[in-house]
């Protein structure tokens, strides 16, 4: 199974989906391909913004994709501390730093959503600014987004700034966990990406380098090795 094709299926089949990554992983195209199959096959589409998490990786994905706008429209946007966002007139917009009063916010404006595909993004922004909020804000929010049936959860993490077992932490309320890095070899820097954990556990610790086209991602195998 190709690794896009394997990060949708596993993502489908169990929730939530946590996608760990650092800088220099592209994990923006990796978004990109990956919603753009995934959207069709739900009715609704609500992404969830962290510190102008989206209004970022939008306009990153607008200059790389003609067809961005055209993937990301008729999404319902929670914006949570936003400065920028506020231009793209969320659905619901928080103010606050207390995880409690973010989630019981989100819990009542979305009520039970049901075959809905949920994207998470900025916790790790979010965590940055308010340490103590992220252990508490991340089990109750995938509790409200998993409470509906057939819902998909995507969550984005960047693992580089946080200390090992806050990431232990995040991790272990993934069913699925695929890891975007960047590896140094003989002087070359390749992108690399390592299914940790997933619906198909024949594919677990398999890794696969990849590359971004304009079109596509192309991923060749590396090893079996985290």
């Amino acid at each position: 199974m190709d690794p896009l094709e394997l990060m949708t299926a596993a993502s489908e089949k169990i929730t939530p989906t946590l996608l760990n990554y650092e800088i220099g992983s592209d994990i923006e195209s990796v978004l990109y391909h990956l919603i753009k199959r995934l959207r069709g096959e739900y009715e609704e589409f609500v992404i969830i913004s962290f510190q102008d998490a989206y209004v970022s990786i939008l306009k990153y994905l607008k200059s790389v994709y003609k067809d961005a706008s055209e993937v990301f429209k008729d999404t319902y946007l929670i914006s949570v501390n936003p400065f920028l966002e506020e231009e793209l007139n969320p659905n619901l917009l928080i103010k606050t730093k207390d995880a409690e009063i973010i989630v019981g916010r989100t819990r009542s404006n979305l009520g039970t959503k049901s075959n809905t595909l949920f994207l998470v993004l900025g916790l790790d922004l979010y965590g940055v600014k308010y340490p103590d909020e992220l252990v508490v804000i991340i089990p109750a929010l995938i509790r409200v987004l998993s409470k509906g049936k057939n819902n998909n959860i995507l969550i984005t993490f960047n693992v580089k700034i946080f200390p090992e077992n806050i990431v232990e932490i995040v991790n272990s309320f993934s069913l699925n966990l695929f890891k975007f890095g960047i590896e140094v070899k003989e002087n070359e820097i390749k992108r690399k990406l390592t299914v940790i954990r997933s619906a198909f556990v024949e594919y677990n610790l398999r890794s696969w380098y990849y590359t971004i086209t304009p079109n596509r991602i192309v991923f060749l195998p590396a090893t079996t090795e985290v």
